[in-house]
C-alpha cells in the first residue's frame, strides 16, 4: 500500500534540520530496516525555492503502522524538526507504475 507522509518544520528550525540532514538521509536509506520502501522523498520549500519548510514521501508499506513507526523514528522528528505531521493512503492514479514489494 502507498502512503503519503507530508511534514512540516516548525519555525525557525533550519539550524536544527541541517545539523541532522545526514542522518535523516541515513535514515531513509535504510527503510528496508522498518519493512518500509520510499518510492520517493523531497523537501518542501518556500516560495523563494531554496528555504527548506518540510518534507514529503511516498512510502510503499504493509500497513499504517510500519509507516507510523518509520516517520516517528526519523530524526527530524525525533529532533522535533517536524511540526505538523500527516499521513494518508494514497491511491496512484497517473504516473509511472509503482510495484509493491510489501
Amino acid at each position: 500500500m502507498l502512503f503519503v507522509v507530508h511534514a512540516l518544520d516548525k519555525k525557525d528550525m533550519l539550524p536544527v534540520r541541517a545539523k541532522h540532514y545526514r542522518a535523516h538521509r541515513i535514515h531513509l536509506d535504510r527503510a528496508d530496516d522498518h519493512a518500509v520502501d520510499v518510492v520517493t522523498a523531497g523537501t518542501l520549500v518556500a516560495d523563494d525555492g531554496e528555504t527548506p519548510i518540510g518534507s514529503i514521501f511516498v512510502i510503499d508499506a504493509k500497513d499504517r503502522a510500519a509507516v507510523d513507526a518509520f516517520t516517528r523514528t526519523d530524526p527530524y522528528h525525533v529532533n522535533g524538526v517536524w511540526g505538523d505531521v500527516a499521513i494518508h493512503r494514497y491511491n496512484r492514479k497517473r504516473g509511472t507504475p509503482i510495484v509493491s514489494r510489501r
